[in-house]
């Protein structure tokens, strides 16, 4: 730019020292026109580079673009759903599962042995449980949760 102004006073018929006088304020002015103009354009670049103005044009970019949208949703749902069965698998493990049929059958069993306590089906839920040997594969689904003394 500084060579562009040189290049018009260089042009410039320069006959007595009020000409050079007029030249030489001429470039001043535009010199100090110039140093405005990167100043200025200085404090737009430094305020568009700070950090935070860089992640806010960001994410306001992702914003607007349906396509970083769509793979950004994607991506987010991808991991928690990952997350989720990992939790999933964690918590519907075979031992977990035995437990939980095991609880819900035990306690079923003994809402209606205790429901009616003089009724045949309590009676018979009662002496199955008596008889049932420990070693017998369905024990662990009916055992009582009441100790039982002489057992």
């Amino acid at each position: 730019m500084m060579a562009t102004s040189t290049n018009i006073a260089n042009r410039r018929n320069i006959k007595n020292s009020k000409d050079l006088k007029a030249a030489i304020s001429e470039l001043e002015q535009r010199i100090h026109n110039d140093q405005y103009g990167i100043k200025e354009n200085f404090e737009q670049v430094k305020e568009n580079l700070n950090p935070k103005r860089v992640v806010k044009n960001t994410f306001s970019y992702v914003a607007e673009t349906p396509e970083i949208q769509r793979t950004l949703v994607n991506t987010v749902l991808g991991m928690i759903l990952g997350y989720a069965s990992k939790k999933a698998v964690e918590l519907l493990s075979e031992q977990s599962l035995d437990r939980t049929v095991t609880n819900m059958v035990n306690h079923h069993i003994s809402k209606l042995e205790s429901r009616d306590p003089d009724s045949l089906l309590s009676k018979g839920i009662s002496l199955f449980r008596k008889y049932t040997p420990v070693d017998s594969p369905i024990y662990p689904l009916i055992k009582s949760r009441y100790i039982e003394i002489g057992r």
